[in-house]
């Protein structure tokens, strides 16, 4: 493993043996700044790596403001995709279904992604293990 960024609220950190980048949070986000700081250093880090995978585990975040979910869909997944340079970035995130506040946080940002790039998606597993399946099928395509 390999850490990026960490403090009381998230962890962001390269999983080598899934080839993918986790972001993971411990917290609920306090405002809208410290949401921006914590995923610009998605950002940096994924622009540093040479994969195509990125998780975000949600089940601690709490609710996110409108203003961050748009900060994801025009400037986090935006810069992804353009670093990819063609290739495709698989996206998923890790919900907790009784958590309402980041469950709403998260389809918000599904929905909104469809208009990032044509047949970009993102996933969404409850199930942690689920999730781990799904990144090594996509080692073997």
């Amino acid at each position: 493993m390999k850490e990026f960024y960490s403090d009381s609220t998230a962890k962001v950190y390269y999983d080598p043996e899934l080839d993918t980048l986790f972001l993971e949070y411990i917290g609920k986000v306090q405002n809208d700044q410290q949401f921006i700081t914590i995923n610009t250093a998605v950002l940096e880090a994924f622009k540093s790596l040479n994969t195509q995978k990125m998780v975000a585990d949600i089940r601690k975040m709490g609710i996110i403001s409108v203003n961050s979910q748009k900060w994801v869909v025009d400037h986090l997944l935006p810069g992804m995709i353009k670093h990819l340079n063609g290739k495709r970035l698989f996206h998923a995130q890790l919900l907790d279904p009784s958590e309402i506040f980041s469950k709403v946080s998260a389809s918000h940002i599904k929905n909104n992604s469809k208009k990032v790039d044509e047949g970009f998606d993102v996933m969404q597993f409850s199930d942690e293990n689920e999730l781990k399946t799904y990144l090594r099928e996509l080692e073997e395509q």
